[in-house]
């Protein structure tokens, strides 16, 4: 049986292991993406700066004592033009392999829709998807997530006219 609940501090190993898997998936998506070092002692304070904050949430999807997956939320401010003036963002969702396509992954964002409900002013969630990874979109659309604003990347170097 696997269970979804909040990130605890005996959660801390499995979990930098498995956001180093999330970061080398990353980086294999789109060389552009560099995982830069952080060391265990870093994460586990990351993580403890996570938790205490008020305005975010962290989720593991635990199955027979492992950690089968993991996803992280925030409330932001939108920018002045969008309403509403709040909404929860995902930070990191993933799913170990042996667990995928089971459905890990919608019970974890419905986990954080649940806790985005009850945050005051907050009526939707976003999530930054790679545009090289392929599998990542279908997922989100099946949630309900639709394009909103598509963020273009370029080098500083602009190519000869």
């Amino acid at each position: 049986m696997t269970r979804i609940r909040p990130v605890e501090e005996r959660d801390v190993p499995a979990l930098y292991l498995a956001w180093q898997e999330l970061r080398q998936y990353n980086a294999q998506q789109d060389g552009r993406i560099r995982p830069t070092p952080v060391s265990d002692v870093e994460f586990a304070a990351a993580v403890r700066e996570l938790r205490a904050r008020r305005m975010s949430a962290s989720l593991v999807a635990e199955h027979e004592g492992e950690i089968a997956g993991f996803i992280t939320a925030t409330i932001e401010q939108n920018q002045p033009d969008r309403l509403p003036e709040r909404h929860a963002t995902v930070g990191y969702l993933y799913v170990a392999p042996g667990y995928r396509r089971q459905g890990l992954g919608r019970q974890l964002v419905q986990g954080i829709f649940a806790w985005a409900r009850d945050q005051e002013g907050v009526s939707h969630v976003e999530m930054p998807v790679l545009a090289n990874d392929v599998s990542a979109e279908p997922f989100w659309r099946s949630l309900g997530f639709t394009p909103f604003i598509q963020r273009l990347w370029a080098p500083l170097e602009l190519p000869a006219s």
